[in-house]
């Protein structure tokens, strides 16, 4: 069974700037340091209260990247798909293509050799892009 991979600290910061607050059971605490609540069974919105500025409270919800791009297509319209180059017959490298819906620009990251590496390059220039 596959395990979902979990956003980086980077992303973590930039989704926390762009007001993620999802109930989730990861964060980065305020040194970067993953802690992950599986046995606990409840979610928390680890980026609540966005207004706290004491940086000994501030944590960063750590979701996976299928959530951080679910809530991106949904909460802030961009959508990021990852796609391969494909060349007379052979596969190349993943890459995310990065759609803003309500105007329809587009952008692309480069080119990786893993879809997680593309897909979280792709979440990171949309939220940039907000």
């Amino acid at each position: 069974m596959a395990t979902m991979k979990i956003v980086s600290i980077e992303t973590a910061r930039l989704l926390r700037k762009h007001r993620f607050n999802e109930p989730i059971p990861a964060h980065y605490d305020p040194q970067g340091a993953l802690i992950e609540h599986p046995e606990d069974g409840k979610d928390k919105c680890w980026n609540s209260p966005a207004h706290d500025k004491d940086p000994r409270h501030k944590s960063f919800a750590a979701p996976t990247l299928a959530l951080a791009q679910q809530w991106l297509r949904e909460k802030k319209r961009f959508d990021v798909l990852v796609d391969r180059e494909y060349f007379l017959g052979k596969v190349g490298k993943y890459y995310a293509r990065i759609y803003r819906l309500r105007d329809g620009a587009m952008g692309e990251t480069p080119k990786f050799r893993s879809y997680e590496k593309a897909l979280e390059a792709g979440i990171i220039r949309a939220l940039r892009a907000i």
